[in-house]
């Protein structure tokens, strides 16, 4: 074998393996994340000493080594140099450390820009090689790297305008298109995304990123808002099937209680009335999980209320409707009609007419905070509460803030001035809760009374004195005194009622 081969050989397989042996020690020592930084220039250093190792036991080669030895050698420990700066300055010095770290592309390329200075110089200085000129020199090579390079140039400066522009940061979950994520890393070539769902992680490059509408579901604040679709039945009250999805969501943990959650009709569907429920969380990494708890909540609060979850289906029924619904109608008479027996200034009536007046009479729905009268409002009806609670407030006499005078509950009554004299509505009523009440109207009283005289006198004495109770809570609000009722006050509703009615003169005969 001749002895240049046999030199080769003596100096190339013992630096050859120094070099896969230090290789491999870089890469399990800068597997910490601060020092993976740092892999490349170590591995320059170990190319540099298996160079090193190399020219020592292969001396022959020396003359031709020595140049490109001393040039390995400057590169290595000039970017070396620069890297453990970066490293010590960026991550390893106290209080440098935090959630807003020198963005990762940003580095890399003030890194590449730092090694490409360093090359040029030393190009030129240990060889005499003027890049810069070669560069320029040559357009061919030029127009094959720029056409080579055209994919990772553009994703290169949408990294630079993502780092720019910050929409997120490490850690965000973001959503861009119909994929959800949380933001791993951004390098200069792409985004890593931790898809939610299925675990698994999904590399974007930079372009595709800047051109894609991202929505951030971390910043500015890590609360989001999530909004989930359910159906209830036509005959449920939409203001009880708010309350029932509101304390659902509650019921669960990882709900914010603040911003509360809210309920709210959305649509009208052919088998049942669409509700969006609306509520909020800190933890966007859960946001499925506490779906499906909120939904299994929802399930279970409509078992205890009585609610039944609709559903596409074809029932078919023979039944008579007309006596289904004269059932269901008399029903409710007879409801209406215990009721209407409760009401003092009725107890004058017979049960055959309190069933008349019945028949007349119909229960209708209000909503929380749903205004049934107001003051000063003109009306002909009264209104007895069959379920729920009401407020009554009033402004007193020569103006001033509305008060609240009193809560009305289940067969309480108001609006009978109204019912018998026409008198504008003395007070505000507003639902408390979901409410249901009792509406008698004038029509349905006038034939009674014109049937009775007797019934018009007891009446108007009831509703002195009643007149003379909401007077005097009235008038304490501003410090007046109360008299009380009177015949006089009982006599004069008397002539208001009969006029109201249309019932004047001796033999009370209704007239029109």
């Amino acid at each position: 074998m001749p002895a240049p081969l046999i030199d080769l050989l003596r100096g190339g397989v013992p630096a050859l393996l120094a070099l896969v042996v230090a290789i491999a020690v870089i890469r399990i020592v800068c597997r910490r994340p601060m020092l993976r930084r740092l892999s490349f220039a170590l591995s320059l250093i170990a190319l540099t000493g298996s160079v090193a190792l190399f020219r020592a036991l292969a001396p022959t080669e020396s003359p031709l080594l020595d140049p490109y030895l001393r040039f390995l050698v400057l590169f290595s420990l000039a970017y070396g140099a620069f890297k453990v700066v970066e490293v010590l300055v960026v991550d390893l010095l106290p209080g440098r450390r935090g959630p807003r770290q020198a963005p990762a592309i940003l580095r890399d390329v003030v890194a590449a820009v730092v090694g490409g200075l360093i090359l040029v110089v030393l190009l030129r200085a240990s060889f005499g090689v003027d890049v810069a000129a070669l560069v320029a020199t040559s357009a061919a090579l030029s127009i094959v790297l720029g056409l080579a390079l055209q994919e990772t140039l553009s994703n290169l400066f949408a990294g630079l305008a993502l780092m720019l522009e910050r929409p997120f940061e490490p850690g965000d979950w973001i959503q861009m298109g119909d994929l959800i994520g949380q933001v791993q890393e951004v390098s200069w070539r792409a985004v890593r995304l931790k898809l939610i769902r299925q675990e698994d992680y999904l590399i974007v490059p930079n372009s595709v990123v800047a051109k894609s509408q991202i929505v951030n579901m971390s910043q500015p604040l890590p609360t989001h808002g999530h909004v989930i679709e359910v159906g209830a039945p036509y005959g449920e009250a939409p203001g009880r099937v708010r309350q029932v999805l509101i304390e659902a969501a509650l019921d669960v943990t990882g709900v914010l209680h603040e911003p509360a959650p809210r309920a709210r009709v959305v649509r009208f569907d052919p088998s049942a009335i669409v509700y969006q429920l609306v509520y909020f969380l800190d933890d966007y990494a859960r946001i499925y999980d506490l779906q499906g708890e909120v939904l299994a909540r929802v399930w279970y609060s409509f078992q205890r209320h009585g609610i039944k979850l609709p559903f596409p289906a074809s029932d078919v029924f023979f039944r008579d409707a007309v006596r289904v619904a004269e059932d269901a109608r008399a029903g409710e008479e007879r409801r209406i009609a215990a009721l209407l027996a409760g009401v003092e200034f009725l107890e004058a009536l017979t049960s055959d007419q309190l069933q008349r007046l019945a028949t007349e009479a119909q229960i209708l729905p209000y909503p929380v905070e749903g205004t049934v009268v107001r003051q000063g409002d003109e009306g002909d009806s009264l209104f007895l509460v069959a379920e729920g609670r009401v407020d009554v407030s009033a402004h007193a006499p020569g103006g001033g803030p509305e008060r609240c005078l009193a809560t009305l509950g289940p067969g309480d009554y108001f609006g009978e001035m109204s019912l018998l004299t026409g008198a504008p509505r003395s007070a505000t009523i507003r639902a408390v809760e979901e409410t249901r009440l009792v509406i008698l109207r004038k029509d349905a009283l006038r034939p009674l009374l014109a049937a009775d005289p007797t019934v018009l006198e007891r009446l108007s004495k009831t509703l002195a004195r009643r007149q003379a109770e909401r007077e005097d809570a009235i008038h304490r609000a501003a410090t007046s005194e109360y008299e009380g009722p009177g015949e006089d006050r009982a006599s004069q509703l008397l002539g208001l009622m009969r006029r109201f009615f249309g019932l004047m003169g001796g033999d009370l005969t209704a007239r029109g």
